[in-house]
């Protein structure tokens, strides 16, 4: 225990209120008792399959996502029973790597740390994925249906959605999935088993996000707030739709009240992808009026929709910074 314990402290496992305990004092315990002093257990020295087999069940039990390492015939059950079983490649024996979810082929602790960080990593660039898809969704749905109950004319042709689909389905939102994991990733709590991908920060994001986009969208369909020509109105539409939530992808980079600008360089693929996308959007409005029913616009109105677009950029940041204020006066 004496070696335990040192061992413990020079890794720096054991902060003051932590405790060391040996496998035998915990064998006796109840399981609610057990429940009870576990937050507390960081080290538990000369372990047997049966602590350790109880101590993954109790632990699994208060809601955490338990993974098991070990190398002997001994560690096989908790490996197996553990929500994520890593066995020991070099110096594990067949038992374990038959009872175990991933094999370590170098034996490094470190190699775990770095899977849990690219999954954490993967796991928000699909919740980057998912919150810039929903607020188009959410924007596409509340405009076309504000039109209809307006008795407006729809303000898409169907090849106009078909592009705006790509835009929600294809590289400026699949670049999303490549953002680099943050520095600062390990540094935050845990996922809960029982959360939901779609988490409460993203759905206000969502949600601030698409109404707003769709007040902007309004307003121009209703008082032309662009001052567009009469011929242009459903081309500065369309146009400005598709701007704003290229924008709106850099909002959707950041799952947090961070700054978009704090890792905007990060991601060079999205960055050439915005550009080229944008670009598209460019062409096919100036030259694609027979397939997508548009009108060139002069450079004085792509200036006012490029400026209007960023408007998604400078709100979103805006309220950010209130929040890390409240949040720091707090």
């Amino acid at each position: 225990m004496v070696t335990a314990r040192a061992i413990a402290d020079e890794l720096g496992l054991l902060k003051p209120g932590d405790a060391a305990a040996e496998a035998y004092k915990l064998e006796d315990l109840s399981e609610e008792r057990l429940i009870e002093l576990l937050p507390r257990i960081k080290v538990i020295a000369r372990s047997t399959p049966v602590v350790k087999m109880r101590v993954v069940n109790a632990l699994k039990k208060m809601g955490n996502v338990v993974a098991v390492t070990g190398d002997g015939i001994n560690d096989a059950p908790a490996i197996k029973n553990a929500d994520v079983g890593i066995a020991m490649g070099i110096t594990g024996t067949e038992v374990s790597k038959e009872a175990s979810d991933i094999v370590l082929l170098d034996d490094s602790f470190s190699t775990i740390v770095k899977a849990v960080q690219w999954g954490r990593g993967i796991y928000e660039n699909f919740q980057r994925f998912i919150q810039f898809q929903l607020t188009v969704n959410l924007s596409s749905v509340i405009v076309v249906l504000s039109c209809i109950l307006l008795g407006l004319k729809s303000p898409f042709t169907a090849l106009q959605l078909l592009w705006i689909n790509i835009i929600m389905d294809g590289p400026p939102a699949l670049t999303l999935g490549l953002e680099p994991i943050r520095d600062d990733l390990m540094n935050r709590q845990p996922i809960s088993r029982d959360s939901n991908i779609v988490s409460k920060g993203m759905l206000s994001r969502i949600a601030c996000n698409g109404i707003f986009v769709s007040i902007i969208f309004m307003m121009q369909a209703l008082f032309n707030i662009l001052g567009g020509a009469e011929g242009e109105q459903y081309t500065i539409l369309f146009t400005l739709f598709v701007v704003m939530h290229l924008f709106n992808a850099f909002n959707s980079r950041e799952l947090t009240d961070t700054s978009v600008f704090s890792n905007f360089f990060s991601n060079r693929l999205m960055l050439l992808v915005f550009g080229l996308t944008f670009m598209l959007q460019v062409v096919i409005t100036q030259f694609g009026g027979i397939l997508y029913n548009t009108v060139p616009l002069s450079l004085s109105m792509w200036i006012k929709i490029v400026t209007l677009g960023l408007s998604v950029i400078v709100v979103s940041e805006t309220f950010k910074l209130i929040k890390r204020k409240l949040s720091k006066t707090a």
